[in-house]
Order: C-alpha cells, then sequence, then structure tokens
C-alpha cells in the first residue's frame, strides 16, 4: 500500500514537470541600445495574413490595437490615417516596405516607432469532442529614425495543452486564443 502511495506521488510530481517543461513564453527580441521612453507615438500597420483564414490578418490587428490601446503606454495612429499613408507605397507586403519608406511613413504620421505583425497560424482542428484553436503571431517595432527594429516578439496560444489532453475540456475559443496571443506579445513591450 506504502509503494502505491508513493507511486502516486512520483506520478504526479513527474506530471508537474512535465507541464511546466511544455509550457512556453514568446520569443522576445529587445534592443538593449535603444531608449523606449522617447516612443510617445506609434503607429500599427495591418497584420499580413500568412494563413488561410482569410480575415485572420484584421481581426488579430484590432485587437492588438485595442489591447495596446488599454495598455496606455503610447498614442495609437488611427487605422484609417495608417491606409491612407500606406496607400502611397502600393506594396504587397508590408514586409517589402524599405529604410526610406519605413522613414517616410514615420515623417508623415509624425511616429516615433511603426509596428508590424503577421498572423503565421490560425487553425482549428477537432481533438477527441473538443475543438483546438492555435494562433501564432510574428510582431515588431521598427524605430523611424533609422528604420531598425527595436522590439520583436513570437507567441503562440491555443492549443489542447498538456492539461487539457489529460482531463479534457481546457479549450479555448479563437477569440480567447487571440487575445491571449495578442496580450502575451504586447507584455514584452510594455513591462
Amino acid at each position: 500500500m506504502q509503494a502505491v502511495k508513493y507511486f502516486r506521488i512520483l506520478l504526479a510530481a513527474a506530471a508537474v514537470l512535465v507541464a511546466l517543461g511544455c509550457a512556453r513564453g514568446p520569443t522576445v527580441f529587445i534592443n538593449d541600445e535603444y531608449n523606449f521612453q522617447y516612443v510617445e507615438r506609434v503607429a500599427v500597420v495591418p497584420f499580413d495574413n500568412l494563413t488561410s483564414d482569410q480575415g485572420a490578418g484584421n481581426r488579430v490587428t484590432r485587437v492588438f490595437i485595442a489591447d495596446l490601446l488599454a495598455e496606455k503606454a503610447f498614442d495609437i495612429v488611427e487605422p484609417g490615417e495608417v491606409s491612407r499613408v500606406l496607400e502611397k507605397f502600393s506594396t504587397v507586403r508590408t514586409s517589402q516596405l524599405t529604410q526610406e519608406q519605413i522613414t517616410a511613413i514615420g515623417q508623415d504620421l509624425k511616429v516615433q516607432g511603426i509596428i508590424f505583425g503577421n498572423v503565421t497560424e490560425m487553425t482549428s482542428s477537432r481533438s477527441g469532442s473538443a475543438m483546438v484553436n492555435t494562433v501564432t503571431l510574428v510582431i515588431r517595432m521598427v524605430e523611424t529614425e533609422t528604420g531598425a527594429t527595436v522590439w520583436s516578439a513570437t507567441n503562440t496560444s491555443g492549443g489542447r495543452g498538456f492539461w487539457g489532453a489529460l482531463f479534457g475540456g481546457g479549450d479555448k475559443s479563437e477569440s480567447e486564443a487571440i487575445r491571449d496571443c495578442v496580450k502575451g506579445a504586447v507584455k514584452t513591450l510594455i513591462k
């Protein structure tokens, strides 16, 4: 009987260690030489959608702007103004903007930073009786004086997770997965 008790404790400890080992946070780059205190106003460029889910880029961009506004860390340029300025540079993807174009956009919008993003994964799949939604974002802020990236974060949210797979449940809706993914990325910028 005592051996069964120790086996259960050992099994529970192993499960906790596995769960902690599977937990991942965002991958983050921060330029240590850049002083973020000078960033007062930023523009958020509509996120590129690299998934087959039409509209994913627009949905994530709106959630990202709302979360950034809630943090009250920067003044945010209205999305319509950003679109108006971007029309001057007819590129397929905003990642194709040159350093000179980034500087020109910064001057036109009077911003110190421009935030670009990619939705690289937006999936819904069935796992047993539950729907599993996964979102992956790659976001970066470029300072407008030199066009250099000063912050970048890659974050994934959703998925089944260890405890959800083991005990069932714990599923996130697509909206919850998007909000969690955005919030995890924004927290790496706003400390």
